[in-house]
């Protein structure tokens, strides 16, 4: 999949089952009005996070192994993946980085440094870049549900220069049951349905009212 820059990534909250979680269980659990999102969905845009820097995307597939019978190379048996996601964000809001890294609130502006993922808090993201020689042909990356981490970060001073930082985080991926880690999405692709593809990435959780 060649592609050409990225655009954007939109980012939520799931359950165990991969339903998306709103509210004050969902995404925006830490901001001042939590009881006001019904989609719990947060959109990165130059407006609210100056942007997506870079999504980068390792141990897709496994390794292989040789399966030798009769003197030859009969088979290869093949591993499967540990999907892994790092989301390079140039300012996350903070109260939707706590969210998404799962950090307890003290509910008085502090969150707790645990020093270890919560595996019970997924994340789910959908990221939107293009057809490498053709920036009107959308293509997507839909993972389904991963465990946020942020294994460090460099506060630097100012010099000549302004030495900002960006958010990294590093999602490891879980498989949603039978679905797999997550899919590709091609805008070319006969019968593309963008309705569709993201109630497949941002599954509705019964009983929540997304």
């Amino acid at each position: 999949m060649a592609t050409l820059g990225i655009a954007g990534v939109k980012l939520a909250l799931v359950d165990k089952k991969g339903g998306v979680l709103t509210g004050t269980n969902g995404i925006y659990k830490y901001t001042a009005t939590p009881t006001t999102d019904k989609t719990g969905i947060y959109e990165v845009t130059y407006d609210n996070s100056y942007g997506v820097a870079s999504v980068a995307l390792t141990n897709l597939t496994g390794s292989t192994t040789d399966i030798f019978g009769s003197n030859k190379l009969v088979y290869k048996s093949a591993g499967k993946g540990n999907a892994q996601s790092v989301l390079t964000i140039n300012a996350l809001p903070n109260e939707i980085k706590m969210a998404v890294l799962g950090m307890p609130s003290d509910s008085k502006g502090g969150f707790t440094i645990t020093g270890k993922a919560d595996p019970n808090n997924r994340v789910a993201f959908l990221a939107e870049s293009a057809e490498s020689f053709d920036i009107n042909k959308p293509v997507y990356i839909g993972m389904y549900m991963g465990i946020a981490s942020e294994a460090s970060h460099t506060l630097t001073s100012n010099n000549t220069n302004d030495n900002r930082t960006t958010d990294a985080i590093t999602i490891a991926g879980l498989e949603r049951g039978d679905d797999g880690f997550g899919k590709y999405f091609y805008s070319s692709a006969p019968k593309f349905d963008k309705s569709a593809m993201l109630a497949d990435v941002f599954k509705t959780a019964s009983g929540l009212g997304v």
